[in-house]
């Protein structure tokens, strides 16, 4: 279902208000230097005005929104910086349950996800050598770097069967080891281990389960494209600002002609990443073929997340010795693009799928080696 864009816009205007008044850098910082991993007041508020429901039927007491919708509230977690676990609990947890649940499942989960008393992570690896093994009713493995798995109430995770089929699973929070940590941009993960963890299994194993992961990873992937547009519009707006207020010599810095430039850059990065994301989201809400949907998804998240590196390296060097300090806000959006383009596959990933979709097969094979030999240091094997 595509959302309409009058409801599209009252979101993203519901959105820009909230985090405007009650979710400034300051009351962040306070956050983060009390140890929180995110604002419980936010979260029941988000739940108060449907955010967390979203995704959900209308029958269910959502609204089925579409990839565009649920860009603008990933949009203004990147603006705001937002510690709550969007990504992780309503936008990836929610779709894999409303994909792979059962009738049974859907009714004890979802309302449960909607009005916030219960926060999801998504555990997957590639893991092919060494996955988590599911059998009768029992994980055991581990998964590393598990977004926000540190404030998760049950965590959504890949296995395989004893078959060797690919399954998804449910497991409590009290059924695993989890070792937590902090991101460099401030938000929560966790190293998870499972020693004969009770775990219910989600829908059907085999390809329904891979097919099942693969869309949610490029669900992630495109919401990943839209934070990071909130990212970059507020750098540019904020280095925008800081250039007309600075001065040097008795006149402002922005009168330098060299430095209009790269705000111009910076401005035509923030449209081009904004169509990009655009393009994606439409690549998922139209179901084109497979390697179409993957082609301009990964396409997309390769581009933008060097934009955004690339716009906050530029913000940072505006502001000089200012923008690597905890006080200013730039640093901290800094933080945000450097996680943002690497998480659920980074750069390398992204552009060698991206590559393996747009060039013939034996091109393609050539390119996959490549960018692991980038991502490795190792020699890439290429066949004669």
């Amino acid at each position: 279902m595509s959302t309409d864009h009058d409801t599209i816009s009252m979101l993203r205007d519901a959105a820009q208000r909230y985090t405007s008044d009650h979710y400034g850098f300051l009351a962040r910082g306070k956050l983060l230097e009390q140890g929180q991993a995110y604002s419980a007041q936010a979260w029941r508020d988000y739940a108060d005005f449907g955010w967390l429901a979203l995704r959900l039927p209308e029958d269910e007491g959502g609204i089925d929104a579409d990839a565009a919708a649920i860009g603008v509230l990933m949009e203004s977690a990147g603006s705001r910086l937002l510690l709550e676990p969007l990504l992780a609990s309503a936008v990836l947890g929610t779709g894999l349950l409303l994909r792979q649940g059962s009738a049974a499942q859907r009714a004890a989960w979802l309302p449960k996800l909607a009005d916030g008393s219960v926060k999801l992570a998504f555990a997957h690896e590639d893991d092919a050598r060494s996955p988590c093994v599911w059998r009768d009713g029992r994980l055991d493995g581990a998964k590393t770097g598990v977004l926000q798995g540190d404030i998760a109430d049950d965590v959504i995770v890949s296995a395989r069967n004893e078959a060797g089929e690919t399954v998804l699973c449910i497991v409590a929070a009290g059924e695993l080891v989890r070792s937590n940590y902090r991101l460099v941009d401030g938000r929560g993960a966790a190293n998870l281990r499972f020693e004969g963890s009770r775990a219910e299994l989600l829908g059907e194993s085999g390809p329904p389960a891979r097919d099942a992961i693969a869309l949610a990873l490029d669900e992630a992937a495109v919401a990943l494209c839209a934070e990071a547009c909130g990212v970059i519009s507020s750098l540019v707006a904020i280095s925008c600002d800081y250039l007309k207020i600075r001065k040097q010599f008795g006149k402002p810095i922005g009168s330098n002609q060299v430095l209009q430039h790269r705000m111009v850059d910076m401005y035509l990065l923030q449209e081009e990443a904004r169509a990009l994301t655009d393009a994606a989201q439409q690549a998922l809400a139209l179901a084109p073929p497979l390697a179409d949907r993957e082609r301009v998804v990964s396409g997309a998240r390769a581009y933008i997340g060097a934009a955004v590196r690339r716009v906050a390296n530029e913000a940072v060097q505006l502001h000089g010795g200012l923008g690597i300090t905890e006080e200013l806000d730039v640093s901290h959006y800094f933080r945000r693009a450097m996680t943002i383009d690497s998480l659920f596959g980074g750069r390398d990933l992204h552009m060698a799928r991206f590559m393996a979709q747009s060039q013939p097969a034996e091109h393609a094979k050539q390119a996959v080696h490549a960018a692991h030999a980038a991502k490795t240091g190792e020699a890439p094997c290429v066949p004669m």
